[in-house]
């Protein structure tokens, strides 16, 4: 499915935050290292004078975890003061940032005792927040239409949106340019084409994929970016299936992708240290021009352009292809790291609502997504983005088909058991399909804490 082209950036992107981590269910959106009441977040102040005009002074409040010192996010703060300043000329904004994973367990609280602060940024499905009472009904503000519909998880429940997203990430499999000049190797257009680009680079002493499945998020990223394409070549519904039961783990979908693991680790197309290594690690094997390519997020051409200037590896360009089935069919996976929702119990709605309003314009929600090098999740914005590697995965985006994970609707029980025998095939041990029927009990058993995803 071809999308509109939007365009996309240079990354310092923490989705690890994630990412963070691409688990399932609650934390199994990419993802970093993760209504109504007339109530009040207790630190504001109600503006003195007619409700929402202009001229009134307050004090409006934003959570957040992830602003820290890095130039991009600093420049964020300056562009939201800024532009909230001229609708608001008397205006103050208290940042309440609490960097780090203690964030999410800290809003929980706040949430629950009427103490959160009058818009904050949030991981997980909306859903989980909406279907609570937490988070204010935004359906109306003008920048909801425009709101890309394959993230529509992440920012509706029940046809109701109550958040905006920041950004759509997406993984895949970044290449350097230059190996493949050399050895006069084309982007792989199916699995074929990746087995004789394999061949090729490891004729020539080069290890063909760097792996860093010490840090397991990473072997959980790469088995789902994988699964994406199998599972939708299937059906174009495959998560909706498995969990109604009318598609199995233990499948024909999965077991190609561990039969061409196996294959990967026969041959010795990744590194030997694949389980020692951490993410970090693998980076450095791929910026070092050691190995020719590797599974990330974005974030991999900031990390290669840091590695270049910090480790005194030799800079080459960066390209990117999605992983591709058997007859070359490929589909992204969409992420959102970070979304806002205005509290629901704000004292300041109206202006609340135009803090998230003017956070989603493009001259701050642009620079945004430009420093953190994520697709905006609002649609037709034109970006200018300075990594000509972006460019490539901006170029694969527009082209293919793409929406959120299968995985949004598996247990974490059944993913966590799907990745253990991902990991257990990449360290050497033959794969049998009967290390699959676990996965498939455990999503059975489990399925009842899934929350399903908007449709």
């Amino acid at each position: 499915m071809k999308r509109k082209r939007m365009l996309l950036a240079s990354l310092t992107l923490a989705l690890a935050a994630l990412i963070s981590a691409c688990g399932a269910n609650e934390g199994n959106e990419v993802q970093t290292s993760k209504a109504p009441d007339s109530g009040a977040s207790k630190a504001s102040t109600t503006p003195s004078g007619s409700a929402g005009g202009t001229d009134d002074s307050f004090t409006i409040r934003i959570g957040a975890w992830f602003i820290d010192d890095r130039p991009f996010m600093q420049e964020f703060k300056v562009n939201v003061e800024k532009a909230y300043k001229e609708k608001y000329p008397n205006a103050s904004i208290q940042w309440d940032i609490t960097l780090g994973d203690t964030y999410a367990d800290k809003l929980k609280a706040e949430l629950a005792s009427d103490t959160a602060p009058d818009v904050f940024f949030h991981q997980g499905k909306t859903a989980m927040f909406g279907e609570v009472g937490y988070l204010a009904d935004l359906t109306e503000e003008s920048w909801t239409a425009k709101l890309n519909p394959g993230t529509k998880s992440a920012y509706s429940y029940k046809d109701t949106v109550y958040a905006l997203p920041m950004g759509i990430a997406t993984s895949g499999i970044w290449y350097n340019k230059k190996i493949f000049a050399d050895l006069g190797i084309e982007v792989p257009k199916s699995w074929a084409d990746m087995e004789s680009a394999f061949a090729k680079i490891q004729s020539a002493g080069l290890t063909p994929v760097a792996a860093g499945f010490k840090d397991v998020w990473t072997a959980s990223m790469t088995f789902n970016l994988w699964m994406q394409p199998y599972g939708s070549e299937s059906s174009p519904t495959y998560g909706k299936d498995l969990y109604e039961g009318k598609k199995r783990l233990d499948g024909p979908e999965v077991q190609a992708v561990m039969r061409h693991l196996q294959e990967m680790v026969e041959k010795g197309y990744l590194n030997k240290t694949a389980l020692s290594i951490d993410w970090p690690q693998s980076a450095e094997l791929f910026t070092s021009g050691k190995a020719a390519m590797i599974v990330q997020g974005p974030w991999m051409p900031g990390t290669a352009q840091e590695n270049f200037q910090t480790k005194g590896h030799t800079a080459f360009g960066l390209g990117y292809f999605p992983f591709r089935t058997d007859k070359g069919y490929a589909k992204l996976s969409l992420g959102i790291d970070q979304s806002l929702s205005v509290n629901a119990k704000t004292k300041l709605p109206q202006q609340a609502k135009d803090l998230v309003g003017v956070i989603a314009s493009p001259k701050v929600y642009g620079p945004f997504n430009v420093g953190s090098g994520t697709i905006p999740a609002i649609q037709g914005m034109q970006l200018d983005y300075p990594d000509p590697a972006l460019n490539d995965l901006l170029q694969v985006v527009d082209e293919t088909e793409s929406g959120m994970g299968y995985e949004t609707y598996l247990p974490a029980s059944a993913m966590t058991s799907l990745v253990e025998t991902f990991t257990k095939v990449a360290s050497g041990i033959k794969f049998n399909p009967q290390d699959l029927t676990e996965a498939q009990k455990k999503l059975e058993k489990d399925k009842g804490t899934v929350i399903l995803p908007a449709e």
